[in-house]
């Protein structure tokens, strides 16, 4: 019936799984050790600084285009308050050629 074919290719497949494992110790005798060769080395280190460099533009344009206009707005916006506060002193000060002998 069905059910005897069916169990016959459950059988089949865990027959053939079982020749595709192989043992732990065979496997691990035959793999490569963890190791970085120069060329691997030199490779990460190349996209690493091509990487950082691309950051570091980012970040420096960014920073011209958004931050330094800030900062001058901010210096011009002090001068005015400074130069506004000394003429509001000079007006309010008594002169000497004002005041009665």
């Amino acid at each position: 019936g069905c059910r005897s074919s069916a169990a016959a290719n459950a059988t089949a497949n865990v027959d053939a799984m079982s020749l595709e494992i192989t043992d732990a110790t065979e496997a691990a005798s035959s793999a490569k050790p963890f190791s970085f060769s120069v060329e691997d080395t030199a490779r990460v280190g190349k996209k690493v600084l091509w990487h950082t460099g691309k950051a570091a533009w980012t970040f420096g344009t960014s920073f011209l285009i958004l931050v330094v206009p800030l900062i001058i707005q901010l210096h011009r916006e002090e001068q005015t308050m400074a130069m506004e506060a000394e003429q509001m002193s000079v007006l309010s000060a008594p002169t000497a050629a004002a005041a009665p002998a």
